[in-house]
């Protein structure tokens, strides 16, 4: 028996309370648990989701369970055409070997040979429709099963100590309902190639310039040479070296790596010619930099955010027509890849704090009663 706690990451669990202390028959004894023992309250993961998403999100998981069990019955009626396709084929084998093979030696004529092909092509048929008609099926459920798993991940990526609250969005009425959700998938489309335009734009050349400043200073500190023990100790000068992994050839079984000490020469040059290097980068940068096209890290977080934004609106619009479509009986299935939060037509909000219960904190305290 399938496990309901196990469903897609949600379920009912239930509430528990360790009553340690019964209530006492005359009301002065307060039932709690006992001092410092921690109270387990094990929630569902869809308690976080108002009423309305969260029975959408159930009438989901039965929709996916129907269609686990029409999956499994046709499975099994898919079987049963198969195996009768492989002994009706084995059958007119057998009635076309040769006698000395142990057959009967029937052409294709015969009377017995054409019966089975009958038999054989209805068969086949059988399986053909079985398969054509499970395929929507597997689509469908392959697009629910997705749906859950991406509000499964919403909701436990969600912010700390937030909840779901549902946001009403009003869509003008519009005439023709299928051609307003692809123009709305089309403007998401959009929507994701300025995002992507926003995070690969190029970097400002003068940031560019500062990174390559800072890279060279390192780079030079760690190529400086070290004069202090040839003035305190009279030994030569000391050159940096650098650990280098290198692959090792020729040797059994292959694969071997090894460690080779080599003279950082890159650091010595950026320190011994610091200034031309950073002046002949400079001329490097201006060549390749596009500052027309630049963005700097807040403008990137800026755009980013606003595309976002504008993302989730269009998105909500699009699941609030599509249910529209719905219910005017023209089908047309929400994408896999819909945003969760507009899927189920909510926002994270800061959860409101627990409200107090009458008696917490008061365990084996007795309250005295009258003057």
């Amino acid at each position: 028996m399938a496990n309901k706690h196990q469903n897609f990451g949600f379920g009912g669990r239930p509430h528990f309370r360790n009553e340690s202390v019964p209530p006492s028959p005359t009301g002065s004894v307060v039932a709690s648990p006992l001092p410092g023992m921690m109270q387990i309250n094990a929630t569902d993961a869809m308690d976080v989701l108002p009423p309305a998403a969260r029975e959408q999100v159930e009438a989901m998981k039965l929709r996916a369970e129907e269609l686990g069990a029409l999956y499994r019955e046709n499975f099994a009626s898919e079987q049963a055409a198969r195996i009768s396709i492989v002994k009706h084929e084995q059958r007119i084998t057998e009635l076309q070997k040769p006698r000395s093979m142990g057959g009967y030696g029937l052409d294709d004529d015969a009377q017995q040979v054409v019966a089975e092909r009958r038999k054989l092509d209805r068969a086949r048929a059988d399986l053909n429709r079985l398969l054509a008609a499970q395929e929507p099926r597997n689509a469908e459920s392959q697009r629910i099963g997705g749906l859950l798993r991406n509000i499964e991940a919403a909701i436990a990526a969600r912010p700390a100590g937030t909840i779901g609250a549902m946001v009403e969005i009003d869509v003008p009425a519009v005439k023709d309902v299928l051609g307003a959700v692809e123009a709305k998938r089309r403007r998401l489309r959009e929507l994701e190639s300025d995002l992507q335009r926003t995070r690969c734009a190029p970097w400002p050349s003068s940031a560019v310039k500062a990174w390559m400043r800072e890279q060279i200073e390192q780079l030079a500190e760690t190529g400086r040479p070290d004069a202090t023990a040839a003035v305190e100790h009279n030994e030569p000068i000391g050159f940096p070296a650098q650990s280098r992994q290198v692959e090792i050839h020729n040797v059994p079984g292959g694969g071997a790596i090894g460690f080779s000490e080599q003279p950082n020469s890159i650091g010595l040059i950026a320190w011994l010619f610091k200034d031309a290097l950073i002046a002949a980068l400079d001329r490097e940068i201006d060549e390749a930099a596009d500052d027309g096209e630049a963005l700097t890290i807040e403008q990137r977080r800026e755009q980013e955010v606003e595309i976002q934004r504008d993302m989730l609106a269009t998105a909500r619009e699009e699941v609030m027509l599509v249910d529209r479509a719905e219910k005017q009986g023209q089908h047309v299935a929400h994408r896999a890849d819909i945003h969760p939060l507009a899927l189920l037509q909510i926002a994270w909000i800061v959860a409101p704090p627990p409200a107090a219960r009458e008696g917490d904190g008061e365990a084996g305290l007795t309250r005295r009663i009258g003057p």
